[in-house]
């Protein structure tokens, strides 16, 4: 069963062929007003759940989905995004060291980057990137393919990186691999103070996202709530040019109790 509806089995297929057609979509001044206004509502949705520290102290949130092709690199990208847009210093961190795609957003290549900073190849200043258009916003791709990530990302020196750049950043939202794919996810979600799983409108099974939550609360991690992404109400828009057709997606937020009722609506 699908969160909601399901298309037929023709949808798995068009997602197993979908890499080629992938869009870096990064928001600005140009995209439709619903869209960005989701963001908008999704940020300020977890600056409600995660508290400000009194220590003053970065919050950092880990980004994941229970499989590939949910959308979780593009909300990630475009949430820090909209962090950077109300002020906040943020650093973007692509912690999918095997697949990583945050390098593609900005076109820059993905090595070196945290792998290579992880391994002590190069320091830190080196590994992170500001981006040009909005100073307020940091990134730090994959960096050079590892044969051990996870071993990378539970290590003593990921730990020290995180407690580094929580006092030089009022955010830092990690993105993640799939955790049905690898279990890297685990690795961070302990370490930081609130996790996202990104899901898919129509694409995302019930029994996966019930998997990837079963495996994030055994790990204790505080799990803030559930993307839906692809998702709007109405009918979606297109936007039309000589060479491209881009479909503007709409992103929803909802708690894991909203999540829950619309399971048990499905089922009736």
């Amino acid at each position: 069963m699908s969160i909601f509806n399901r298309s037929d089995y023709k949808i798995r297929k068009r997602l197993k062929n979908s890499n080629s057609n992938r869009i870096e979509y990064l928001l600005s001044d140009n995209v439709s007003f619903d869209v960005l206004e989701s963001f908008r509502n999704f940020k300020s949705s977890l600056t409600v759940s995660i508290p400000k520290k009194q220590s003053g102290e970065g919050t950092v949130i880990v980004m994941t989905s229970a499989c590939p092709e949910d959308g979780k690199t593009t909300v990630a990208v475009n949430l820090a995004m909209t962090f950077a847009f109300s002020d906040a210093k943020v650093l973007l961190v692509d912690a999918d060291i095997r697949k990583g795609r945050i390098a593609r957003f900005f076109r820059r290549k993905s090595a070196p980057g945290l792998a290579d900073y992880l391994s002590g190849q190069i320091s830190l200043e080196d590994a992170i990137h500001q981006y040009k258009e909005n100073e307020n916003l940091s990134y730090l791709t994959c960096g050079t393919h590892a044969p051990r990530p996870f071993e990378l990302l539970e290590s003593e020196q990921m730990t020290k990186f995180i407690e580094e750049v929580k006092t030089r950043f009022d955010y830092i939202i990690i993105d993640t691999p799939p955790l049905l794919v690898v279990s890297d996810a685990i690795a961070l979600a302990t370490q930081a103070d609130g996790t996202v799983l990104v899901t898919r409108y129509e694409m995302s099974y019930v029994s996966d996202i019930a998997k990837t939550m079963e495996k994030l609360n055994f790990a204790k991690a505080n799990v803030l709530g559930v993307v839906v992404n692809d998702y709007t109400a109405n009918e979606k828009t297109y936007y039309h040019s000589d060479k491209y057709r881009y479909k503007y997606y709409s992103y929803a937020y909802s708690s894991e109790s909203d999540k829950d009722e619309k399971e048990k609506s499905n089922k009736e």
